[in-house]
This record gives C-alpha cells, structure tokens and sequence, in this order.
C-alpha cells in the first residue's frame, strides 16, 4: 500500500508540472516558450531554416554534407554500396561514385584495420558497422591500433581523420 500511495503521489506531481511559456530550460536567453509552441527553432535565425527529419535521414544528410565538403571523404562498410541495411547510404555510390563508397567483405575487424589505414595515409575514413553487436571483435583494432598509433610511430603518423 506505501509503494501505491508514492506512484500516486508522484503521478499527481508530474501532472501538476506546467512549462510556463516565459524561459525554457536549455534555451533560455535564445527563445521564449511560445516560439518553440510555435515550431521555430530557436536558432533558426542565426543558421536558416531547418528540416524536420527522422533518424536516418538525418545520417545520410550529414554524410552527404561530409563527402561534399572533403573530397578524401570514403564510406565503406558491408552493403553501403546498396544503400546499408538501414538505408542510410541511399544515393551515396550515385552521387560519389564507386571509388568512395564501396561494400567492403564480412569482417568488422577488416573494416575497422582498414579504416584506421585510410585515415593514416589522409583520407577521412567513414566505417559503417552494420549492427551494435558486431563492433566487439573490432575492438582489437580500435584499442591496440588507433588509439596508439600516434604514440608508436612517434608523432610522425596518426589515424586523426578516422
């Protein structure tokens, strides 16, 4: 009965919460409550418009940007030549032809020794990993290789750009 009377207690509180449309939390200083009820980003004046747009979108936008802004810019990965499982390479291989972004073997471990050479020669290395699970027999390589690879070599190299 004590744990029902704290969830009720906390659910009136909860309800009881009103955002005042004077200064939000995070944004104060940059826009008022209402601006924000009203669908304008508060820093839309200072950067121009914005789109709204879902998660993956949002990724094949920026990788878009980064490959038209640096040219050694390469995405490589199992399927991003397709599009990527999750579709966040569409239109890549199209627009940047195949010499940067390619479908690279079943190997994350590859992927990853590969990225980490790419990067130490100037090229700014995306590495797509399909799946969260699949990077831990990567780890070898992102631990032992590119977070020593500055130190080892003396400064002369590093894997800056991966």
């Amino acid at each position: 009965m004590m744990l029902r009377g704290a969830i009720k207690s906390t659910v009136k509180s909860l309800n009881s919460t009103v955002i005042r449309p004077t200064a939000v939390a995070g944004v104060r200083g940059f826009a008022s409550g209402l601006e924000l009820f009203q669908n304008k980003h508060p820093l839309q004046d200072k950067f121009g418009p914005t789109e709204k747009m879902n998660l993956f979108t949002a990724i094949n936008s920026a990788l878009h940007v980064a490959m038209e802004k640096d040219s050694t810019a390469c995405v490589f990965g199992e399927d991003v030549a397709f599009g990527g499982v999750f579709r966040c390479a569409v239109d890549l291989r199209e627009k940047f032809g195949p010499q940067r972004v390619f479908n690279t073997p079943l190997c994350e471990q590859g992927i990853a020794g590969f990225a980490i050479g790419m990067a130490a020669v100037g090229h700014t290395a995306i590495a797509e990993m399909q799946f969260a699970d699949y990077i831990f027999p990567a780890f070898d390589q992102i631990v032992n290789e590119a977070a020593k690879f500055r130190y080892r070599s003396g400064g002369v190299w590093d894997a800056g750009k991966l």
